[in-house]
């Protein structure tokens, strides 16, 4: 694989708002592994690190809901994701694993309190496939935009507004529960990606393994947010096959953490001062039991965006599930067509008499529809 472009000079955004804005004025195609090799869909500023890309820097400044998601992973707070998101890195951590790969500006500019740092999945795969789904029907919140992200009245609204009237029954999230929003077979309009979804999902691959390893993967994150209480809005799941040093690879991971929703720790609440002096980090940092006048009681949204993104995980993997089924009837239809059965080419081609005995399971009582 060619070593990526330097880019030491891209931009870091200080939230997923301004990039996507940047993305839009500058004309970037909501995703393009095949060009910068990232695995973040739909963001900007985000910067390849390593002779292949191994590590991604991702604009997300300290106090962001992102950085403090990816923090929490690392110290096992949430346990039941941490196989099924990227591995993420301090800035030293960048540093000790990439050595001698990094130029002088890039090491001096790794910095936690603007960036985080995120395995990049693709890395030295050999003709790589990828997807970027987004899960849930409804992909922003008025509430969550206004308790987590300092956003007015007026701009929660219109952003909440601009969603549940057009992008996502356009793109139709609302009715699917899930989108594409960028890969390999996407285009540069997210609106027209979004609304030729199940294309672009049937042409991730034609193996009919690959799509049984990618279904295996995708329960994985399902049942990681079955067992947990957190609730995400806007978070995609990044499919990947390939190959690397010569054996298939697939993958699935959950990214995009900007509008993760935790009741019983919630992000992005006040600095206070704990009995020792020291600044922590809201009532939650101070015990369970803590209690706020100011805190606001996100349970009930949580348990919302945590139903509709498990909802929409499993609508994901039915049509994942079935586009498996397609690629395996045509799999035995071109072994069939390549390898016919002994005497077939003398057959005749005269069509054989219809059974009228046979009724078609439709107009049973006992079809699976009339049951």
């Amino acid at each position: 694989m060619a070593t990526p472009a330097d880019t030491t000079n891209e931009i870091s955004y200080a939230s997923d708002d301004e990039a996507e804005r940047s993305a839009l004025r500058e004309g970037r195609r909501s995703t393009s592994p095949s060009e910068r090799n990232v695995n973040q869909g739909g963001h900007g500023g985000i910067t390849p690190l390593g002779q292949n890309g191994e590590i991604l820097q991702k604009g997300a400044p300290y106090g962001s809901v992102e950085h403090e998601f990816y923090e929490r992973v690392r110290a096992a707070k949430y346990p039941h994701f941490t196989p099924v998101v990227p591995a993420s890195y301090t800035a030293d951590e960048v540093r000790a694993r990439l050595r001698g790969k990094l130029s002088a500006v890039q090491r001096n500019g790794l910095d936690d309190r603007q960036n985080i740092y995120i395995e990049n999945i693709t890395s030295a795969l050999v003709d790589s496939k990828t997807l970027d789904t987004k899960i849930g029907k409804s992909t922003t919140s008025y509430r969550e935009n206004l308790e987590q992200h300092d956003k007015g009245r007026w701009a929660a609204g219109t952003k909440a507004l601009k969603f549940a009237i057009g992008v996502d029954p356009a793109t139709g999230s609302t009715f699917r529960g899930w989108r594409a929003v960028g890969g390999t077979d996407a285009g540069k309009s997210r609106l027209i990606t979004g609304m030729q979804s199940q294309k672009i999902l049937s042409k991730f691959s034609e193996d009919p393994a690959v799509w049984d390893q990618l279904i295996t993967k995708m329960q994985h994150i399902r049942t990681a947010a079955h067992n947990s209480d957190i609730g995400f809005i806007a978070s995609s799941v990044f499919s990947v096959s390939g190959t690397r040093e010569g054996k298939q690879v697939v993958d699935a991971k959950l990214i995009d953490f900007a509008h993760v929703i935790d009741a019983a720790q919630p992000f992005k609440q006040p600095l206070r001062v704990g009995p020792d002096g020291s600044p922590r980090l809201g009532p939650a940092e101070l015990g369970p039991d803590t209690r706020s006048a100011n805190r606001t009681d996100l349970t009930n949204l949580q348990n919302k965006y945590r139903r509709q993104f498990i909802e929409g995980m499993d609508a994901l993997i039915e049509d994942v599930t079935r586009v498996r089924g397609e690629k395996r009837r045509s799999q035995r239809a071109r072994f069939a067509a390549m390898n016919p059965a002994p005497g077939l080419a003398q057959q005749t081609t005269s069509p054989a008499p219809r059974d009228k005995s046979y009724v078609h399971p439709m107009n049973t009582q006992s079809s699976v529809l009339g049951r």
